[in-house]
């Protein structure tokens, strides 16, 4: 080898070292990154030592999915966790003395109490103030519903404008690739920026990738639903407005495919938004079911009976609505009788009225009344009605309990079900935070820079830099020797 080709040989390998200095320095300068992938070199050999560095992006495309798949199920059970939290907290938990399982064995005390002194005045109105909580609860509930069904259907508005800010950066990068025309530096900063968007778009909607040819992607949902292919497509989602009592909402759709709701062939199965639709036509409505359920019961328990012969129809007594003086039809749900429901004003004190209807009948008119002689010391009503509240009666199974139960255990089977979904979605989220959390900890052993590796790689090229010096300077030495000898 003449000296000449050495001093070739010498240069490029200083230019290499210089460039892959530069690589070590970005991944130390990224170590915090998450968005950033650890570049790797490599030498391109020519004739005379090396040609070029090649610089690529570590990565792991198998372990990458699973991190997305991960990623779309913690996001999807955290914000479930958080909806059902938000509805226990109307009644302040399982055990909160506000539930309507509670009020109720209040208004039963009461009721006792009332039948054991059934001419205090005390007592009387004592039993309305009880029911009165009692209504004032299911409105509470019934107030947690519609806000968290609101809540979800802006949530759902915001979720959908991310998916598609997501899918326009993806295709900005992914355009890039395609291209052919980006350097190796450039073509993995479009990488991580392509990866970051796909990160962010498992967020809110369950995704799986395909590779083409041409080093782009095509972005699909688990269940079918198409993306991105070559171009973004557009995911729609008009805001339902007022959320009618029993009533679904408006639904998500791509590329004008419904992807949720009853009408969804290719429907999402995990992520933000599927979890918001979930709480917003599932969980919020079988809840504000069971509580219209409480509130029927609770109308039917009450009802007066004509006395007349032959008798007329039952009519509202104590607990009432905007369709009294009827009763709801029996074991048939009434959609937002639990916001309708009320305290009938011919027995309530603040608007005027007698509590001692309540002992005595007649709330509908004289034809109901029970207590005929107008005895002080009656009982007979009362102890009918804390009967009626110890029997078990019809319910519409559309609530999603049993269709027959007293009710006081109704109420407490209701809060049991709102718990076990919490408690389920509670331990969903645990599992599935500790399979995110052992995906991103193998892929950032994939992909993520060690500073301790990349110090190393930093020394290995100071000491060989070091030595591609000397040999230039040996050359150097050897030819102002010759041209000294020539002269």
């Amino acid at each position: 080898m003449t000296l000449g080709a050495v001093l070739n040989s010498a240069r490029s390998s200083l230019s290499a070292l210089s460039e892959k200095s530069r690589v070590v320095s970005e991944n130390i300068a990224n170590i915090d990154n998450p968005d950033f992938s650890r570049r790797e070199t490599g030498n391109v050999m020519g004739y005379h030592g090396i040609r070029r560095v090649a610089v690529w992006r570590a990565e792991d495309r198998d372990i990458f999915a699973q991190m997305l798949s991960y990623t779309a199920d913690h996001a999807g059970h955290e914000t479930l966790s958080k909806g059902l939290d938000q509805l226990s907290r109307a009644f302040g938990g399982p055990d909160g003395e506000t539930s309507p399982a509670a009020l109720l064995s209040r208004l039963r005390q009461d009721i006792q109490a009332f039948a054991a002194m059934p001419d205090n005045a005390a007592a009387a109105r004592q039993t309305i103030v009880s029911a009165r909580a009692l209504v004032d609860a299911l409105h509470r509930g019934a107030a947690a519903v519609q806000d968290l069904r609101t809540q979800a259907d802006a949530e759902v508005a915001r979720s959908v404008d991310r998916i598609n800010e997501a899918l326009a950066r993806f295709h900005e990068a992914n355009a890039a690739i395609v291209s052919g025309r980006l350097n190796d530096a450039d073509l993995a900063r479009e990488k991580d920026a392509r990866d970051a968007a796909l990160a962010d778009l498992a967020e809110e909607i369950d995704i799986r990738t395909v590779q083409r040819d041409n080093g782009g992607l095509a972005i699909y949902t688990t269940g079918g639903a198409v993306l991105y292919e070559r171009e973004p497509r557009a995911v729609t989602f008009t805001p339902s407005g007022i959320l009618g009592p029993g009533a679904p909402g408006a639904q998500v759709y791509v590329d004008g495919v419904p992807v949720t709701g009853d009408a969804a062939v290719m429907k999402l199965k995990s992520g933000r938004l599927k979890a918001w639709m979930t709480l917003r036509d599932e969980k919020a409505l079988a809840w504000q079911a069971q509580l219209d359920e409480m509130a029927r019961g609770l109308i039917e328990a009450f009802a007066e009976h004509d006395q007349a012969s032959p008798p007329g129809p039952d009519r509202a007594g104590l607990f009432t609505w905007s369709g009294g003086p009827a009763v709801p039809a029996s074991g048939v749900l009434v959609p937002g009788l639990a916001a309708d429901i009320r305290i009938h004003a011919a027995v309530d004190p603040d608007q005027g009225g007698n509590p001692f209807l309540l002992r005595d009948g007649g709330i509908n008119g004289a034809s109901y009344v029970v207590n005929v002689n107008g005895l002080t010391g009656f009982t007979d009503r009362l102890l009918e009605l804390d009967a009626e509240l110890a029997r078990a009666r019809p319910f519409d199974p559309a609530a999603g309990l049993g269709a027959s139960a007293d009710l006081a255990g109704y109420m407490g089977d209701s809060v049991a079900w709102l718990e076990q979904e919490r408690a389920n979605a509670v331990r969903d989220t645990d599992y599935s935070a500790a399979l995110l959390t052992r995906a991103s900890e193998a892929l950032s052993r994939k992909t993520g820079v060690n500073l301790d590796d990349e110090m190393a790689n930093m020394m290995r090229i100071e000491r060989t830099y070091q030595a591609s010096a000397r040999l230039i300077s040996a050359v150097d030495e050897m030819l102002a020797a010759l041209l000294r000898a020539a002269g």
